[in-house]
């Protein structure tokens, strides 16, 4: 930190400096206004007066002309000049650094800085271009600054020496005041009050000042000196109170252990009541008028993402904007001392979406808070009711599929038997088609021949077909119709997979897709029915195959492939079959348990393979069938479980 005389020395340098800056600038710019409003167009007239007089004695050749303007074109106000004869032409140039005029007239016109003049000679009347230079020369700034300089050290020298001058005046009386001081002190033990005299009238105030201070100073001493006899007679006083402060502290002592006790035990109870609301799965909010947070348990926290201690004063529909088209049911609900609830209401602010049931809740008054707010998740029970109703609904359609089976099975019976009845009076080697053939004269032979080549007797197979195909349909419906009125059978798991991949690589052609499977290392035993579970694994089987063979993979490396194995979880022999195809896209899985969904051509798949394989295992044996995306990349993965057997 500068002294106030190295300040003052400072400002002084400083505006010294200043002043002998702005002199020269001044100076610099006098000049150079000068040499340009002045110098320089005189110059230059001067210039074009010699040349013209040159010209009249006849001076016309080109080697004087031209000396002429490189002798002029030397002085440092002068930049370039050029004569230029009546037709425009230049005949004579001379420049320092870079021309700008140009080889005509009209061109050269066109620059700044140019000076124009005519001229008379013998030639005929000539042109004279010149361009001065109105800059200061490097001289002229170079003998400015130099004096600048020596005018710069010569002030600072006579500065320095006015500064230790002027230090040397103002020290005298400091040190004059200085010594009075020190005697003063030496003189300060006696008990006579101290006093300091100074004849200098500058230094007079600060004297004044002084002895006020040394005045105090003594007046401060006597006050000590009594109160230190005030204090003595106190601590005899506070002897004789000690003892009676130590009884009351004693009584204090037991007041105090009294009180501790009461307050652990209100901490306890604060500690069990925390601990209840944070266990809670539900979200507690309590708010205040203005619908901002009071208190919130853990579980609060945990959905909105942050501390439970960060939100309290945040503002309830800030955090949950779900709740404001319900922010006149909020505020009715505490000037009505109402509860109220809010069902099924799509929460998506917290970290994970939740479908929840709100309940508010009014407190009493004479209180800052006034309502509880419990958000109660609900998305596993909204899950459970469409589950008990897709359920109802497979049991609907179920009894549905019953009747419409039984309904169908009597007239595709008495089609099929028709159409055998068909075929047998048109084969040829029975008497009675023998016969009635010859009596009305038309041979059997000619008329096999005539249906083989009319394709009826295909047309005959195709109805046959299709009457078979609509009759496995409805053996599959009538599958709704049997409950448990079969007896199951304690069986293992193991020994039930190879029969059905035996019959498997009989019926489906297994020969380019890899069939793998994982056999338990123990007896997986189930209480089922073992033929409709070989019907269901032949089903999953039938749709992986397909699956594989349509799969027009890009790898050429990739051999089809699926994998069977049981898994022991949670009290349930879990049947999983992976392949590693195409997988089923995300919005056709939602569907493929459901009643004639089939995404195959018409004529293909009648959307009843899984729909029926689901209510076996989920009706006749109370297990789960699911389906996720295989382990391998784009596969699929259908899971069969059963509860496990003793």
């Amino acid at each position: 930190m500068l002294l106030a005389r190295q300040k003052t020395m400072l400002a002084t340098v400083t505006v010294c400096a200043l002043i002998i800056i702005l002199t020269t600038l001044a100076y610099i710019a006098a000049a150079d206004r000068v040499g340009r409003e002045q110098l320089a167009p005189e110059i230059s007239d001067a210039f074009a007066d010699i040349l013209q007089i040159q010209l009249t004695h006849n001076i016309t050749d080109l080697p004087t002309l031209q000396s002429m303007l490189e002798r002029f074109t030397r002085h440092f106000q002068i930049r370039e000049a050029a004569l230029y004869n009546s037709h425009g032409e230049r005949i004579s140039h001379s420049y320092r650094r870079a021309p700008q005029l140009s080889a005509s007239l009209d061109d050269s016109l066109l620059v700044s800085k140019l000076h124009q003049y005519r001229l008379s000679s013998p030639r005929g009347e000539l042109q004279l271009l010149v361009i001065s230079d109105r800059s200061l020369p490097g001289f002229f700034i170079l003998d400015t600054l130099t004096t600048t300089l020596f005018v710069v050290s010569i002030s600072a020298l006579l500065i320095f020496a006015l500064y230790a001058l002027t230090r040397r005046w103002q020290k005298r009386p400091y040190l004059q005041l200085l010594s009075s001081v020190r005697r003063a002190t030496r003189d300060g033990e006696k008990e006579e009050a101290i006093t300091i005299r100074s004849d200098d009238p500058d230094i007079q105030p600060l004297t004044n000042a002084l002895n006020d201070l040394l005045w105090q100073y003594d007046q401060r001493t006597r006050n000590l000196r009594n109160a230190h006899q005030q204090a003595e007679s106190a601590r005899l006083r506070a002897t004789r109170l000690s003892t009676e402060t130590r009884q009351i502290n004693e009584n204090l002592a037991q007041e105090i252990s009294v009180r501790r006790g009461i307050e652990t035990q209100l901490k306890n109870t604060q500690t069990l009541l925390d601990g209840i609301i944070n266990a809670m799965p539900s979200a507690l909010f309590t708010l205040d008028a203005q619908l901002r947070i009071v208190q919130c348990n853990q579980q609060a926290g945990d959905w909105l993402g942050k501390q439970r201690q960060q939100l309290t004063g945040r503002h309830l529909l800030q955090l949950i904007p779900e709740l404001s088209p319900h922010a006149d049911l909020l505020n009715a609900a505490e000037q009505n001392s109402a509860t109220h609830k809010l069902e099924r209401l799509a929460i998506n602010s917290f970290i994970q979406p939740l479908m929840t049931d709100t309940m508010i809740y009014p407190l009493p008054e004479q209180q800052q808070a006034k309502l509880v707010l419990r958000i109660d998740d609900v998305s596993q029970r909204l899950q459970l009711e469409e589950i008990m109703v897709h359920s109802e609904k497979m049991m609907t359609v179920a009894g549905l599929a019953t009747g419409i089976a039984h309904e169908i099975n009597n007239p595709l019976g008495a089609i099929l038997q028709n159409l055998q009845n068909i075929r047998r009076r048109l084969q040829p080697g029975l008497p009675a088609n023998e016969r009635i053939a010859a009596e009305t004269g038309l041979p059997l032979e000619n008329l096999d021949l005539y249906l083989q080549q009319r394709h009826i007797l295909q047309f005959m197979d195709n109805i046959q077909q299709a009457g078979e195909r609509a009759a496995n349909i409805i053996a599959n419906m009538l599958q709704f119709s049997r409950s448990d009125q079969q007896q199951k059978q304690h069986i293992d798991l193991n020994a039930l997979i190879n029969n059905t991949l035996t019959i498997a690589r009989g019926d489906f052609g297994l020969r380019h897709i890899q069939l793998k499977f994982s056999a338990s290392t123990s007896p997986a035993w189930v209480e089922c029915l073992p033929g409709e579970i070989e019907q269901v694994l032949l089903n999953l089987l039938k749709n992986a195959v397909q699956a594989l063979s349509d799969y027009p993979s890009e790898d050429t490396h990739w051999q089809p492939m699926i994998h069977l194995s049981i898994e022991h979880r949670d009290q349930q022999q879990v049947i999983v079959l992976e392949d590693n195809g195409p997988g089923i896209p995300a919005a056709v899985a939602a569907h493929i348990f459901e009643p004639f969904y089939t995404t195959k051509d018409v004529g293909e798949g009648t959307g009843l393979g899984l729909f029926v394989s689901y209510f076996i295992i989920t009706s006749h044996h109370h297990g789960q069938l699911r389906y996720r995306p295989a382990s391998q990349q784009g596969g699929a993965c259908f899971e069969i479980a059963l509860p496990a057997g003793d």
